[in-house]
């Protein structure tokens, strides 16, 4: 049986889309994270679903109920936690918690003095004087007495301590496996998302980006952080990394795959001034859902030193293309920069102590090659013929002159063909001239 089921779901404020054709399902019973950016709509959905707001378009069901035309049957089971607490009373906090009993015709107490003993929180205090960890505390113990059947979370970790966060979601798992309490939770902390949830959701744009189940995960999410990284990142492409930003000064790379392969990258590489920690929720977007076009050590090439290689007037000149058909192993190639369209061409030449990630060694200083010249059509056209000296030599000459004469019809614009296929020797091989 579903929870919660959204359908195309829609709300806009204003001429700002907030929510986009969302289509969301939490199953009754299961625990689940819909992880989201500041200002992504989380708390939007949150209201939706209690009635506080109504949608612009699509459907909304909670338990089969219409989240606005049903809410108040809604609230009878089920709990909601904002962010932050608008109650502002000068009443006791025991008061109030006792009043939430008696809108729910419940009568027992109990559970109001074994909460706030757990929480460790003093119900004594008058709501008007409460902190803000004090104010979220009491929030929780406020939803939490009326034994919901689904508890609605919006950010649960604001203002908690981790002792405190703790606590909460144990208490939550162990009310999920003993009553099946069913618990959504809106956050934008992946860690606590892939800690306790069986189900974790991204929301970007407006829309679910992706949905996981939490025991595909092998290792977590780290991020990789390498100083002045000079290697070929398809080493770490290749497990499975992805790119979150390369530059000159820093690589910053996305893992969630297998650590053991990741370590034996590492040691391949070398590498010694690196950092490997808990990745966060932004780091998770832009590795996958954004799109974003990550900073690379290639915008930062410094045009001095093509100028220096190239030994031309204009940086936007691109020399030394690598021969078709030749091995091509970035690691072991030079980086040419075209300045005027940010292209790059690798080069076989012009290389100035290129580092060799394959062997950690550097390849030395290549310089260009000066006697290199440029075959044209029209030096071939001129090129004198010596008289023969025999047979071969006269078969020889006969082929050049038909080298000459194809040479003379491309370069020329106004060729007869005719003429030049009544000059030709009797006798002679048209082949060549196809």
């Amino acid at each position: 049986m579903s929870a919660i089921v959204t359908n195309d779901l829609s709300k806009h404020q204003g001429k700002t889309e907030i929510l986009t054709s969302l289509n969301l399902e939490v199953l009754d019973g299961e625990i689940f994270s819909l992880l989201g950016m500041k200002d992504s709509g989380k708390t939007t959905l949150a209201r939706i679903l209690m009635g506080y707001l109504k949608p612009n378009s699509g459907s909304v069901s909670v338990y089969d109920m219409d989240s606005f035309k049903e809410s108040k049957e809604i609230k009878e089971s089920v709990s909601f936690v904002p962010e932050d607490s608008l109650l502002n009373t000068n009443m006791k906090s025991s008061v109030v918690l006792k009043k939430t009993l008696n809108s729910h015709n419940l009568q027992n107490t109990e559970d109001i003095d074994t909460l706030c003993d757990y929480f460790n929180f003093n119900e004594r205090l008058r709501i008007s004087d409460l902190e803000p960890r004090d104010l979220k505390l009491f929030a929780i113990i406020n939803a939490l007495i009326v034994k919901p059947r689904l508890i609605i979370l919006d950010n649960p970790c604001t203002n908690l301590t981790q002792v405190d966060i703790d606590k909460l979601f144990s208490y939550i798992k162990n009310l999920n496996e003993s009553e099946g309490l069913t618990v959504f939770i809106l956050t934008d902390s992946l860690k606590e998302a892939r800690k306790y949830s069986t189900r974790v959701a991204y929301l970007h744009d407006g829309k679910i980006a992706d949905v996981e189940y939490n025991n595909v995960s092998v290792s977590g999410d780290k991020v990789l952080k390498i100083k002045e990284y000079r290697g070929n990142l398809n080493y770490f492409t290749s497990i499975g990394a992805r790119v979150i930003k390369d530059t000159d000064s820093e690589t910053v790379l996305y893992y969630d795959k297998n650590l053991t392969d990741l370590s034996k990258v590492i040691y391949e590489e070398a590498l010694e001034n690196y950092t490997l920690e808990d990745a966060n929720l932004e780091d998770k977007i832009i590795a996958y859902y954004s799109g974003k076009n990550v900073s690379t050590r290639k915008e930062n090439v410094d045009t001095e030193v093509v100028d220096k290689n190239l030994e031309t007037d204009t940086v936007s000149q691109t020399v030394i293309q690598p021969e078709p058909n030749e091995v091509s192993d970035d690691s072991d190639k030079t980086v040419i920069s075209d300045a005027s369209e940010n292209k790059f061409t690798l080069g076989e030449d012009n290389v100035d102590s290129i580092h060799n990630t394959q062997t950690n060694l550097f390849v030395d200083e290549i310089k260009p090659k000066e006697d290199e010249t440029e075959v044209k059509a029209e030096d071939l056209a001129n090129a004198e013929i010596e008289e023969p000296k025999t047979k071969e030599d006269e078969k020889e000459i006969d082929n050049m002159n038909e080298t000459k004469t194809y040479t003379n019809i491309l370069s020329s614009k106004n060729v007869d063909y005719a003429k030049n296929e009544e000059d030709q020797t009797p006798g002679e091989d048209k082949g060549g001239e196809q």
